[in-house]
């Protein structure tokens, strides 16, 4: 077992690293536009998860380069490699033309969605620019799949932790602006974008990384080992298998990733408060939640080598490996959201004066404080759902993940609809003696529809988890191949 832990490990912790610095930018990106302005932060929050389920069918696609190219290596099939990594590579540029129409329709889908009027403005811009990064996000997810697919994961963890300095940087300026004071000039801040310049700052990440993985797959090595010269054409049944495999996978991501936005999206018609503080916990969650996603891919790409290579028994341990580190790491971040969350939400007002912060931004991190003891509740469970559903995609066993993730979508969203509180549109408590205005509390109907939806998301992760879990243990991912 020891082994097992150790090869989890050396392919795991790269990717690991990868993702954290993208939870990091994600979470540096929110902070800062909640610096600039609180409102942009929710809108940045509402947005940018629909851009994800805009483009999640795609990248899910596209994700499963790696998984195939693992039980290529594993089969001894290296040359075969590079066929299915260019048919990944002309389907992320076909997306483009899909994103940059998406982004046309940006406004009347936010109208059409009741989101807070002072908010859609904001929200607009933001996705608008992200959909220029679309195919860029694609493009970069397929090519990370040759890194991961043949183990090369510290590729991977380098190119990520420079396009997220890149991102981190533009993010500076580009929110904020330059003050001509700081050489001596006259005059306002120039580049001062906000919401827009975070935008641009994330497009020019995506793309930063497409571009770096493609210079480095251009070195010899890579072109006689793997094929990668001689796959250029386009090969339909290489694409067909790379859509049937990939499809199911991002319908998944699109079906979760929807389920979450729908969530948010109910959250946003309370107004800014409740969506600021969603926001706030979730991007705690975030830096939780995405470095698992690093070592759900090493799953993928081990437990597709070894049901090829030696076997369904190696590919189990490997398994349980995974289990027990994410297991480990989650409760750690359970008991600090537990025990520390008014020191983690206090970060937010680092930077302004107590005395600067307006009552509504006051309110959004004391309710930001007690939505953290609902992810403290589902950490763990998130982490089994996540770790379990890489093991079955790494089979093959993709159209499980989907139905699942289908089915588990529709029961909480049903649920949420047909028992939500009725609620009044004040945000704002009341004092009980004189019923005027209460500045820092929420008022009771809006409060029990925002704790509503929490438990909605709870209960979400809860089914989930229970459904991977029952689908691996039945064992069938066994003997499934995609080679």
């Amino acid at each position: 077992m020891r082994s097992a832990y150790t090869e989890v490990l050396r392919v795991a912790v790269p990717l690991m690293i990868s993702t954290g610095m993208f939870s990091l930018v994600l979470f540096a990106d929110r902070t800062l536009l909640f610096q600039h302005e609180p409102a942009e932060m929710g809108a940045a929050m509402a947005a940018g998860n629909l851009f994800w389920v805009s483009i999640c069918v795609f990248v899910g696609i596209a994700s499963m380069t790696g998984a195939i190219a693992s039980q290529y290596v594993g089969a001894e099939q290296r040359d075969r490699i590079g066929g299915m990594l260019w048919q990944s590579v002309w389907f992320s540029l076909a997306t483009m033309p899909l994103f940059l129409l998406a982004g046309y329709y940006a406004e009347p889908l936010f109208r059409w969605t009741d989101q807070a009027p002072s908010l859609i403005p904001a929200e607009t811009i933001y996705f608008q620019i992200l959909m220029w990064g679309g195919a860029g996000e694609v493009l970069q997810t397929a090519l990370s799949g040759f890194f991961s697919g043949t183990h090369r994961t510290r590729t991977i963890a380098v190119v990520s932790i420079i396009s997220g300095l890149v991102n981190l940087v533009l993010d500076c300026v580009l929110i904020f602006g330059l003050d001509p004071a700081w050489w001596g000039g006259e005059g306002p801040r120039v580049w001062e974008l906000g919401i827009a310049g975070a935008g641009i700052a994330s497009v020019i990440s995506f793309w930063f990384k497409a571009v770096c993985y493609g210079v480095i797959l251009l070195r010899p090595q890579f072109r006689s080992t793997y094929g990668i010269a001689r796959g250029l054409g386009l090969d339909r049944r290489m694409m067909a298998r790379l859509i049937y495999f990939g499809f199911p996978a991002g319908l998944m991501y699109a079906t979760e990733a929807g389920a979450f936005t729908v969530i948010v999206l109910m959250i946003g018609r309370l107004g800014d408060v409740p969506l600021q503080a969603t926001t706030m916990a979730i991007n705690f969650n975030m830096i939780a939640f995405i470095p698992l996603v690093g070592l759900s891919i090493a799953v993928s790409v081990l437990v597709g080598n070894h049901l090829v290579g030696s076997g369904p028994a190696r590919a189990v341990r490997c398994v349980w490996a995974a289990l027990t580190i994410a297991w480990a790491y989650s409760a750690a971040w359970a008991l600090i959201y537990w025990f520390g969350a008014e020191t983690m939400i206090s970060l937010y007002s680092i930077n302004p004066a107590a005395t600067t912060i307006p009552h509504d931004a006051k309110l959004a991190l004391q309710t930001a404080q007690g939505l953290l003891g609902f992810v403290a509740i589902y950490v763990l469970l998130d982490a089994t759902q996540l770790i379990l559903a890489g093991a079955l995609r790494g089979a093959g066993d993709t159209w499980f993940v989907l139905l699942a993730g289908l089915c588990v979508s529709v029961i909480t969203l049903t649920i949420g609809f047909a028992w939500e509180p009725a609620w009044q549109p004040a945000l704002w408590g009341e004092n009980a003696s004189t019923g005027a205005a209460e500045f820092g509390s929420m008022s009771a109907s809006v409060s029990a529809v925002l704790y509503w939806w929490w438990k909605v998301i709870t209960a979400f992760v809860v089914l989930l988890a229970a459904a991977m879990t029952a689908r691996y243990l039945q064992g069938s991912w066994k003997k499934m191949r995609m080679v």
